[in-house]
């Protein structure tokens, strides 16, 4: 394995979890790149059309010839905004990977890790808090959102919390994986919604970020994620997989 002269050599196991982490970063750009693509088509997309529309409507009643052309200029402008913000999502939707079925025990063996020893190094520690159902799901996806929200349970959590990990079959046959964090609190608004919400505090950004981009994953793979109050200062995040 190439590696800089004078550095120690990569152990084997290292070397494959530090290649994971490189492919869950490409994996999370693509899912965040479609996200922001699928915001601005929402938010920009329907507005322009209006605009259009009402241009149009002025455009073909008779009357002073000043106001005609006026509203052609805005239907022209309109249409090149129109043409580079369809471009501009095209650029940023990236392609679905194709599925990759995999046991729920060796999407949970790799998350844990990855993230068990850089929560140990931050003081807390990550436990698997039942046993493993024996069922496949997408493996990619679930773990993107599973490193996602270990990623975030490390930073909202305080020194010293045991942040748990349930995982089991629901009635329907989905695969349910319960995260408990301590220190995280239930978003006021709906982390499914493509809007920002009106209110929030400037400290959350990055956990309504975290949760509204693997909500958006988890849905795309026909699947479920919520916030749950669990407690005093503790959160439980929910997410319903579909079994492959």
């Amino acid at each position: 394995m190439p590696r800089v002269d004078g550095e120690a050599p990569v152990s084997a196991g290292a070397a494959k979890r530090l290649a994971m982490l490189d492919d869950l970063r490409q994996a999370e750009r693509r899912a965040v790149s479609s996200r922001v693509a699928s915001v601005i088509a929402h938010l920009i997309g329907t507005p322009l059309h209006v605009i259009a529309g009402r241009a149009s409507l002025i455009r073909s009643v008779p009357g002073d010839a000043n106001v005609a052309e006026n509203a052609r200029r805005i239907e022209e402008q309109v249409d090149r905004l129109a043409k580079r913000i369809r471009a501009l999502i095209d650029y940023l939707t990236a392609p679905e990977p194709a599925p990759q079925e995999e046991a729920v025990s060796g999407v949970i063996e790799a998350a844990l890790a990855v993230y068990a020893p850089i929560t140990e190094a931050r003081g807390m520690t990550l436990r698997l808090a039942s046993e493993l159902p024996d069922a496949n799901v997408d493996g990619t996806s679930a773990l993107i959102v599973l490193t996602s929200l270990f990623s975030l349970a490390t930073r909202v959590a305080p020194q010293g919390a045991v942040i748990e990990l349930g995982v089991a079959l629901t009635d329907d046959g989905r695969v349910a994986f319960e995260l408990g964090v301590p220190g995280l609190e239930p978003p006021r608004g709906r982390i499914d919604s493509l809007e920002p919400p009106e209110q929030f505090e400037q400290a959350r950004i990055e956990e309504l970020q975290v949760l509204s981009v693997c909500s958006a994953i988890v849905r795309r793979n026909g699947g479920q994620l919520e916030v749950l109050p669990d407690g005093a200062a503790r959160a439980k995040v929910r997410y319903l997989a579909r079994s492959t």
